[in-house]
């Protein structure tokens, strides 16, 4: 038997059954050969039809045989053809390409290479072709799913971020959503996913290409060479437009406004539009460009760096209690303290709290101090028969965490007969729910409440009526004024002939010298304290 006769069979035994395309074309593109895997999957056609064929003629043949379908790809028209152009020189090699003439989407992981006779002559093309549809497909999944919103299917932080770094575009342009917290408390969730997604549909009909980058922020890039005045006019026009446009919920209109940072940078581009964007919210203003030289950044760097010694100072017991001393202007014997919380830095140095406090607020480190003041406050005064005072935020009375270790502790130090608990009037008070819930069950342990800075803005006197509080603390901006202002005295009467016939008792702080010393204890004011009275200091 002739061995090359034995060797040409078992060949095509094997390309019959593999599952790979195989194939081999002429100059012109012509089949000069094609196993059963592509003739079934890809031609649509038997091997005795595809000899002499080109590919066109069967996606011409698929196509009148469905003319619903206007979704056509074909090999023939988008890779295969490119076969009968033969150079030469071709060499071997690998891609992918995408088609079908059944006019459904597939890739394939294609090789190509020349195809000579026993002379040596160029007469064709072999290849071969593996569906890789399935990863593809998947991969393309992955990607959708790791650089795009699924809620408003925008490209999000992941997506800007490489764009950024492969793009390299000018500048960039960060919108935030002014209260958004507010629109998802008030209407829900469900409601504010709603206006997520009508946002990013606006920002879509103005052929903006839109980033979504964070639950309430959007961004946009340029990559031509303007210049900070066209992008600030051009953001100022698109906030126009956008106050301009109202949005659904249920039955109820609403306009949302956008605040926005502007960044135009070679580096960290969009750090430095995040960075405006936030100085932009921070400062109440509508756009916030980043300049360099304006030293925002390092104010954050700095803000990060308290936070980091905050939370240095939890750990390494650097939080510590001042007590300052509060008269009973009736006897003049000293019957209370009120505490203030002070840091003490590395450097054995005491931090003010108007420079810690805020920032505690902001990394939602306020109630670990707030807990901590507890702890000592409470340990100081079990021993001794003064009351004292503590101050709590409205975050501290809604946390259910912090409620219940102010509870414990100061159940099983036995003060809560003893320890009065002072609330801004100016922050949150008007949440009456959670407010009057802490109060009711402060009180029914034997606690106080006081109202603090009473007195400054606008005071609701109606707050005192609700909320049945035991001392309303005057606000020092009066009493330190009181000596030359008429009127600051005409207020504080007021306050403590309204506390008289509410059964509250009032303190005056700020009494920084004898003279205002007089004249709150001739008007009548219960308690004071100040300076003159005596300074913040640690108890023995």
């Amino acid at each position: 038997m002739n061995p090359t006769l034995q060797t040409d069979n078992f060949l095509k035994l094997i390309s019959k059954h593999l599952p790979d395309m195989l194939w081999a074309k002429d100059l012109e593109g012509r089949y000069l050969y094609a196993n059963d895997s592509i003739c079934k999957n890809l031609l649509m056609a038997t091997p005795e039809e595809v000899i002499g064929q080109f590919d066109v003629f069967f996606a011409t043949r698929e196509r009148n045989k469905h003319p619903e379908n206007k979704q056509w790809h074909t090999f023939g028209e988008l890779c295969f053809n490119s076969d009968y152009v033969v150079l030469e020189n071709m060499k071997p090699m690998r891609f992918e390409e995408y088609g079908n003439i059944k006019g459904e989407l597939v890739y394939l992981d294609v090789n190509k290479a020349p195809l000579h006779d026993e002379e040596g002559n160029l007469i064709g093309t072999i290849g071969s072709g593996r569906d890789i549809t399935a990863q593809v497909l998947l991969k393309k999944e992955n990607e959708k799913l790791a650089y795009f919103d699924q809620l408003t299917t925008l490209p999000n932080r992941q997506k800007i971020l490489l764009d950024i770094n492969m793009k390299t575009p000018t500048a960039c342009v960060i919108f935030n959503i002014d209260e958004f917290k507010e629109v998802n408390d008030f209407f829900g969730t469900e409601n504010g996913d709603k206006i997520l997604h009508d946002i990013a549909l606006w920002f879509l009909k103005l052929d903006l290409e839109t980033y979504r980058i964070d639950g309430d922020e959007f961004a946009i890039l340029y990559y031509e060479d303007i210049t900070l005045e066209m992008i600030k006019h051009n953001v100022e026009n698109l906030l126009s437009l956008f106050e301009e446009e109202l949005f659904h919920i249920e039955d109820e209109n609403i306009h949302i406004q956008l605040s926005a940072g502007i960044a135009k940078a070679k580096d960290r581009l969009l750090t430095k539009a995040d960075i405006a964007v936030h100085y932009a919210r921070e400062q109440k203003i509508k756009i916030a460009v980043y300049e360099e030289n304006a030293n925002i950044e390092e104010k954050y760097k700095k803000n990060i760096a308290m936070a980091t010694s905050i939370r240095e100072a939890l750990l390494d017991n650097r939080i510590i209690c001042h007590y300052q001393a509060v008269m009973d202007l009736k006897t003049g014997e000293i019957s209370k303290y009120e505490t203030l919380v002070r840091m003490i830095d590395t450097n054995n140095e005491i931090v003010p709290p108007l420079s810690f406090l805020p920032i505690a607020k902001k990394m939602k480190l306020y109630s670990h101090i707030t807990k901590e003041v507890i702890h000592q406050s409470c340990n100081t005064f079990k021993d001794r028969t003064e009351t004292f005072s503590v101050n709590l935020s409205i975050d501290d009375i809604k946390d259910a965490n912090t409620v219940q270790e102010i509870i414990s502790t100061i159940i099983k130090t036995n003060t809560a007969s003893r320890i009065i608990f002072e609330i801004l009037e100016s922050e949150g008070i008007e949440n009456y729910d959670e407010v009057e819930s802490f109060i009711t069950q402060i009180k029914s342990l034997g606690a106080k409440i006081a109202i603090d800075d009473f007195g400054t803005g606008y005071s609701n006197f109606e707050h005192i009526l609700k909320l049945n509080v035991d001392y309303i603390k005057i606000d020092g901006s009066l009493i330190k004024n009181i000596e030359e202002n008429k009127k600051h005295q005409i207020i504080v009467e007021t306050i403590v002939d309204f506390a008289k016939k509410m059964g509250s008792k009032t303190i005056a702080e700020y009494v920084y010298n004898e003279n205002i010393f007089s004249i709150v204890k001739n008007i009548d004011v219960d308690f004071a304290q100040g300076f003159y009275i005596g300074k913040p200091d640690i108890l023995e």
